[in-house]
């Protein structure tokens, strides 16, 4: 592993940057038995000796994209991936951060774009989650670049606090993948400058939720873009747990994030 787990170091680059990259998190050895459980369930759909987890996506998406949707869908409950995002290292590296000795999985997920990029997010924060201040966990399982597509974030908006995020489409008449498109709007984002991170396969994107990020397009034909994800959110700020009323996962809209008391 390139990087040792030096808490302190990550810490000053989060209050700094709102993130960290965290150079080989996965050993090689990691990151191919992730590709390989990814591979494993796509053949159950249609087995064939397709090696290539890239190759193997077109291939089920071409036979039925209905059924690759359910992939994507059932993926992040695999144990093999969640054992992975669930590293102790991590966890321990959470709880010191956040002072607290209990954390909370938020979200675990993978995320998916291919050459189409039409699932490509618009600018926002981590919201919705139990917490209102969490880690966001993000890595790659090919590289990122300008080539393949990315994640970008905006410099210095983790300083701010968190903005009001939209729930419409910013672009209507164009087709979108979800009815509730949450987003932050065009006059904000443009205050910051906008910085496309290139992160190496099994490297990790460590970022704090109130950073604002997006994703930028893949231009390799036949490229995909796999990343796992996972939100840690701590024992602090949890309006679940303070009010009877409240959601376990706080809203997008009508609610205001700055004023969550502890």
């Amino acid at each position: 592993m390139k990087n040792k787990w030096n808490h302190n170091k990550i810490s000053k680059e989060l209050q700094k940057n709102g993130y960290y990259v965290f150079e080989e998190y996965f050993s090689k050895k990691d990151l191919k038995e992730i590709k390989d459980t990814l591979l494993r369930t796509l053949n159950y759909i249609k087995p064939c000796k397709e090696a290539n987890l890239q190759k193997k996506y077109y291939k089920i998406k071409k036979f039925d994209s209905k059924l690759k949707g359910h992939w994507y869908d059932i993926s992040p409950y695999n144990i093999n991936i969640l054992q992975k995002l669930h590293k102790p290292e991590m966890i321990n590296f959470v709880k010191t951060y956040f002072k607290t000795k209990d954390i909370f999985s938020g979200r675990p997920a993978i995320h998916v774009h291919d050459d189409e990029n039409d699932k490509l997010l618009d600018p926002h924060q981590e919201t919705n989650q139990f917490a209102r201040d969490t880690l966001v966990f993000w890595s790659p399982l090919f590289d990122t670049n300008e080539k393949n597509g990315g994640m970008a974030v905006y410099k210095n908006s983790h300083k701010y606090g968190y903005f009001e995020h939209k729930l419409e489409h910013p672009r209507l008449g164009k087709k979108s993948w979800t009815d509730k498109y949450t987003h932050i709007d065009e006059k904000i984002i443009n205050r910051f400058e906008r910085i496309h991170l290139k992160v190496n396969a099994g490297s990790a994107v460590i970022f704090l939720s109130s950073l604002v990020h997006s994703g930028y397009n893949n231009k390799k034909k036949g490229s995909v873009r796999i990343t796992i994800t996972e939100r840690f959110n701590p024992l602090k700020k949890i309006p679940f747990l303070k009010n009877r009323n409240a959601t376990i996962k706080i809203p997008f809209q009508g609610i205001n994030y700055n004023k969550i008391p502890d």
